[in-house]
């Protein structure tokens, strides 16, 4: 496997899988990322399942127009939605996103998992959290926090933390949403308690699954795909590229974030 020829493209909502991107680049440095973020919909929690399914075939699309080699859904309730149909759908690995709940669970015996609606009332979570039947796992639905993140961050829109936050007494916090992993050291400090979220897991399945998105024929071309190029926001790291329409504001965000991380 030779790292600096895989592809990979990371979808979200918004700006919230621009932390899974960051975790994903300190995984595999040598790899070639793409972020779509799909800012002018977000946030995604509240809406209904037709609606999800139809923005996220857009932004799966305009990544796989940039001859990717996995799918990364960088965001928990399009992974809820999605991640099931795409696999059964894409020749290529589609790696969705996990509330950390098996580390936390495993620890602590009062866990509370906070995500927007849609995660929190899935299939998906409800499996997850019944594998754990030893700890008191909470799940709480936060129907404005990730709205409230994604305008902060894109627009400045100060809000207020705590009035999105249950009352609660964890032993530990699982993060959800991947916009909340913005506020990681904030939610943790509120209820004085360890926090977790999945984009370390998710950036190591998305390592593990690098030999099966390799082009078995040998090293892929990794020359830039022409019919992208105008949206790709100029500067920066050339192996992390953002596409679509929010492609400038996301690299910007992302660089003033992450830059040092």
């Amino acid at each position: 496997m030779d790292e600096r020829n895989v592809r990979i493209g990371l979808f979200d909502s918004g700006v919230g899988g621009l932390t899974v991107l960051s975790a994903c680049r300190r995984m595999l440095p040598q790899a070639t990322f793409f972020y779509y973020g799909d800012n002018g919909n977000a946030p995604y929690g509240s809406r209904t399942c037709g609606e999800i399914s139809e923005l996220v075939d857009g932004g799966v699309g305009a990544l796989l127009g940039a001859e990717v080699d996995a799918i990364v859904l960088a965001c928990n309730t399009a992974t809820a939605v999605c991640a099931e149909r795409l696999r059964g759908r894409l020749n290529i690995p589609v790696v969705g996103m996990e509330p950390a709940i098996k580390p936390a669970a495993e620890r602590y015996h009062d866990v509370l998992v906070l995500a927007t609606p849609r995660t929190a009332e899935s299939e998906r979570l409800r499996v997850l959290v019944g594998k754990f039947p030893q700890c008191n796992i909470t799940v709480c639905a936060l129907p404005g926090l990730a709205g409230a993140i994604e305008a902060y961050l894109t627009q400045g829109e100060v809000f207020s933390l705590a009035e999105h936050l249950p009352p609660a007494k964890p032993q530990a916090v699982v993060l959800g949403c991947t916009h909340y992993a913005f506020f990681r050291r904030e939610i943790g400090a509120h209820y004085g308690v360890p926090v977790y979220d999945g984009g370390e897991g998710t950036a190591r399945q998305v390592k593990a699954l690098l030999g099966a998105a390799v082009d078995k024929e040998g090293a892929k071309n990794t020359k830039t795909n022409k019919s992208l190029h105008s949206e790709w926001s100029a500067g920066g790291d050339r192996r992390v590229n953002f596409i679509g329409k929010y492609a400038v504001e996301n690299r910007k965000i992302y660089e003033r974030m992450f830059k040092n991380a």
